[in-house]
């Protein structure tokens, strides 16, 4: 687990797909918290302008199955060559519940993660 955050980031190398509006992408999570995700794209300069300029809509999958375990909506922070920094833009409360249960099995600590819902809840 990264430390040193407001919010926890965990290394969880699971498979996402990135949904944008004409095409979709594929990537790797290098870490994920309540409040976003940072991905490793699987080809390079990938994002195009209408990908930056949309929410995007980013599965988390099972591997190597790929199932869709969580489901949401994210907006970018930073890109560059194959890194996509990306913020949770909405969240449902299901998809919630799903990211917080995969944190928690990855090590985050259950009065860290009530803490952090706390934050995102009155921030």
């Amino acid at each position: 687990m990264i430390t040193q955050r407001r919010f926890a980031r965990v290394e969880i190398p699971l498979p996402v797909r990135i949904r944008c509006p004409k095409e979709t992408l594929r990537g790797t999570i290098l870490d994920v918290s309540l409040k976003g995700i940072l991905i490793e794209l699987e080809t390079a300069g990938s994002l195009t302008d209408d990908c930056v300029a949309e929410s995007l809509n980013i599965q988390i999958l099972s591997d190597p199955d790929r199932t869709v375990l969580v489901e949401l909506t994210a907006r970018i922070v930073r890109e560059s060559n194959r890194t996509l920094a990306l913020a949770w833009s909405s969240i449902e409360i299901d998809a919630l519940t799903h990211l917080r249960e995969l944190l928690q099995a990855n090590g985050v600590e259950e009065h860290q993660l009530s803490r952090e819902l706390s934050e995102l809840l009155y921030d």
